[in-house]
């Protein structure tokens, strides 16, 4: 096992990290002081972990036992029981999928044909990766941390006789919906969704490019933020000037894709109308303003995936 050198108490956080982590969803049950990594196989270690019994059973309701037996090499991103509960995903629910659902969902967390160490990931940035399943995952790293679509690793290189295995804090689940439809099928961004519609121009069309272009980070405002502007529903802001709902939408979205580990406390990021947005973080909830201004508006969730970037859900209206 590959244990990186930390000082002080971010080495006994790590070493605790591991006790709980892999020394937990690795253990044999029957023999667990007989574990042979050098001949035991993917298969073998998810079957026998007492942390992967979920995971385990979306792999045999895929059919991919023989697979994880095989040669490989595989690099596998295991999402541990605890990350199944998290994400209310049951051992009934893991049982009632189809056999191509389990199997995309597996091949989802999945690199067929290499072995990637954590030491692979170390200075990327959003490294995109075609798992086995033929959708994207976006890889970032350092010296101490390994994140997947914004899902931070517990533990990491699990070796096995064909592969490897990280553990994560939460499932992958790929991206259904783009950026426009996102916020269109989110009913507590209902004013924001009519907003995009109504600062549609022609032929710069907002949505079609919230639809088809990016990548683009979104800091949507959710309802609540239009209503302490005083508007009461959504048709209320169409009276609003199409000029200034585009201006207000452009001053939300900056041209890239984020996850939270990319902005770091102090930091500030340009938008697609060159507005600078200032992020706090050094109190209790995430904070974002336009830089100058007096207010700040909550980050109220963070790291929803679309298929061509990435939404936060924010309680204030940024520019009004």
């Amino acid at each position: 096992m590959y244990v990186r050198t930390l000082p002080g108490n971010r080495r006994v956080l790590l070493f605790l990290m591991l006790l709980s982590g892999i020394g937990c969803w690795s253990c044999n049950k029957n023999t667990p002081n007989s574990i042979n990594y050098r001949t035991s196989t993917i298969s073998w270690l998810l079957a026998n972990g007492s942390n992967t019994t979920l995971f385990e059973s979306a792999v045999h309701r895929a059919a991919l036992d023989s697979i994880f037996n095989g040669a490989g090499p595989f690099t596998v991103f295991v999402p541990t029981n605890d990350a199944f509960n998290q994400a209310g995903i049951s051992e009934a629910s893991v049982n009632s999928y189809s056999q191509d659902s389990a199997k995309n969902f597996v091949l989802y967390h999945t690199v067929a044909g290499l072995s990637l160490t954590a030491s692979s990931f170390i200075g990327v940035r959003e490294l995109k990766i075609v798992m086995a399943s033929g959708d994207s995952v976006f890889v970032s790293g350092d010296s101490n941390r390994l994140f997947v679509n914004g899902v931070q690793t517990i533990s990491t290189d699990l070796m096995a006789a064909n592969g490897v295995m990280h553990a994560l804090q939460n499932v992958l689940i790929p991206p259904a919906k783009n950026m426009m439809e996102l916020v269109n099928a989110d009913s507590s961004l209902s004013f924001l969704s009519n907003a995009l519609q109504l600062a549609t121009a022609v032929p710069d069309s907002l949505s079609k490019d919230l639809a088809s272009a990016g990548p683009y980070t979104l800091f949507a405002p959710d309802n609540d933020a239009f209503r302490k502007l005083g508007y009461n529903s959504p048709q209320d802001l169409d009276t609003v000037n199409t000029d200034s709902l585009r201006l207000l939408i452009l001053s939300h979205l900056v041209p890239q894709r984020l996850f939270t580990y990319d902005i770091p406390d102090s930091s500030t990021l340009q938008t697609v109308n060159d507005s600078t947005l200032y992020f706090n973080l050094s109190g209790i909830a995430a904070q974002v303003q336009i830089l100058g201004q007096d207010s700040f508006s909550n980050v109220v969730s963070v790291n929803q995936m679309a298929t061509n970037g990435v939404l936060f859900k924010i309680d204030e209206v940024l520019a009004h």
